[in-house]
């Protein structure tokens, strides 16, 4: 088990994490529900930082008003996600961040145990 982090330690790491992954290219958009841009996420949950990627509202109402797995826009939508999450997780380990994935698939948690 993880020693968990206090509210200053936390933001810390939410600050680096943000801070690598803006010099890799990626620039952090609004928290989820704050805007309909697609783009980069980064959260605290369960005493971790969340990092995930969010498609644009345009490409997630699509699928969802497809409603099929066979129609091109939810493939689209399956494929923009999965790439960039794989991207995602990369990109964190390489900078030398212990992750682990979201359970459904969506994002990568970063360890709160990092140096």
């Amino acid at each position: 088990m993880t020693a968990e982090k206090t509210p200053t330690e936390r933001e810390a790491l939410t600050a680096r994490v943000r801070a690598d992954l803006e010099s890799a290219g990626f620039m952090p958009v609004a928290p989820e529900g704050a805007g309909t841009e697609g783009g980069l996420r980064l959260s605290v949950f369960d005493n971790q930082v969340h990092v995930y990627w969010s498609v644009h509202e345009r490409l997630s109402e699509a699928a969802f008003d497809a409603g099929r797995l066979s129609e091109d826009v939810v493939c689209h939508l399956d494929s923009t996600r999965a790439a960039m999450h794989f991207a995602l997780g990369n990109i964190l380990n390489a900078f030398g961040y212990r992750t682990k994935p979201h359970s459904l698939g969506y994002g990568h948690f970063v360890l709160p145990d990092q140096p």
